[in-house]
């Protein structure tokens, strides 16, 4: 049986869609509080509408347009800024902090987690995670985003285990998978997010099941090699 876990954050534990709605409303209220007469909720269902439709890439450009404002780049600077900055009010999926505190009873844990290390450290404080895991790790703190390696390598460190006996789970194979692979750990492909009906991008996980809370029976069963 695996020693110790690397699990990924987003969308492995909670609805990351679920943080970005969250910065939506805060830049909502933030832009509705300097223009009177604006409705706040108006311009996050603008948001979300360009969301769903175009991804995130213009949302507050187009969303400053279709409220009259004018989109310049100062101002969306601000509002990106603001985004980051904001307090996420997020809660992990159901079953998921009573999974951690079932499998940290015969594991050592580490979440790593890939992104700006503020938003990152945001959401780690928001969901309460780090009282339920061994360890936290940023990756662009060390300099090595997702699948980079070296930050599962000081995981492993800092875990005080093998690659050989740690397994890794997440939701996204071109992050998470790779990166087992990389470092000659095992792995658990969550079938939840944005990935979960995406092909394996060449790299297939040791084992599949459809949330979290399903991997204890896998991990402890040694039922690796097929969909659980």
């Amino acid at each position: 049986m695996a020693r110790a876990l690397i699990i990924d954050l987003d969308d492995t534990l909670y609805d990351e869609r679920s943080y970005v709605l969250s910065g939506f409303r805060a830049v909502a209220a933030e832009v509705a509080s300097r223009h009177r007469g604006l409705d706040a909720e108006a311009l996050f269902a603008a948001m979300q509408a360009e969301l769903d439709a175009h991804g995130r890439g213009q949302v507050f450009d187009r969303a400053l347009a279709q409220a009259g404002l004018a989109p310049d780049p100062e101002t969306v600077a601000g509002l990106v800024a603001a985004y980051r900055a904001h307090q996420p009010s997020i809660s992990l999926w159901p079953g998921v902090a009573e999974t951690l505190a079932d499998l940290r009873r015969d594991h050592r844990l580490a979440i790593l987690t890939d992104g700006l290390p503020l938003m990152q450290r945001r959401k780690v404080a928001a969901l309460g995670v780090e009282a339920l895991v061994d360890e936290v790790l940023y990756s662009w703190e060390h300099e090595s985003p997702k699948p980079d390696p070296a930050c599962y390598a000081e995981a492993l460190r800092r875990l005080g285990t093998r690659a050989e006996e740690t397994v890794v789970i997440g939701d996204n194979p071109g992050h998470d998978m790779a990166a087992a692979r990389a470092i000659g750990a095992r792995s658990i492909r969550v079938l939840t997010g944005k990935f979960a009906g995406q092909p394996d991008a060449g790299f297939p996980a040791d084992a599949v099941v459809a949330s979290f809370p399903e991997a204890p029976p896998v991990l402890r069963g040694g039922r690796f090699g097929a969909a659980a």
